[in-house]
């Protein structure tokens, strides 16, 4: 079974740079996610232009309670890791930067994610090696659709998502 649920991003202020991190950054009015390919030498100035780092979680928008997103969420970094190519395939993959941008800017960060329901009929991330598997959302209802029709998507390559 695949629940709803939302792909968002927490800054944390890390003791340096490294390879691989994470960064939001505005593209044509769409916040996507750049990947640290190397580290700058001038690291304070990196992060005064770029902000601090971000890691992904997966949240359940309808276990927010009074503001403390902390106890929707229901995957953690280190457990986002597969990613459902939907019907076509049988093959879980690694998420991808690629997928992670896709999904920000064609879902707003909605993605379906897989479940399983305990003895206790509550619904919790199905894990695989200790890794969730999310998909795109199948009804995704946009009202900008139509208006964004006409419009060229992003070039999500890899170049593109790499900075520095």
């Amino acid at each position: 079974m695949y629940l709803e649920c939302q792909l968002v991003f927490k800054n944390y202020k890390p003791l340096k740079l490294e390879k691989g991190m994470f960064f939001i950054t505005e593209v044509m009015g769409i916040n996507l996610i750049k990947q640290l390919e190397q580290v700058p030498f001038n690291q304070e100035e990196f992060i005064q232009l770029n902000g601090y780092p971000v890691e992904p979680y997966i949240i359940d928008i309808n276990d927010i309670t009074e503001g403390d997103e902390d106890d929707a969420i229901v995957a953690t970094p280190d457990q986002i890791g597969w990613f459902d190519e939907g019907e076509h395939s049988d093959e879980l993959s690694d998420i991808s930067l690629k997928n992670i941008n896709q999904i920000l800017e064609q879902f707003d960060g909605w993605v379906d994610l897989e479940m399983t329901e305990t003895e206790d009929n509550e619904f919790i991330p199905l894990l695989y090696n200790n890794k969730v598997t999310i998909r795109l959302v199948e009804d995704y209802d946009n009202d900008d659709w139509d208006d964004d029709i006409d419009e060229e998507p992003i070039d999500n390559n890899d170049d593109y998502n790499a900075i520095y």
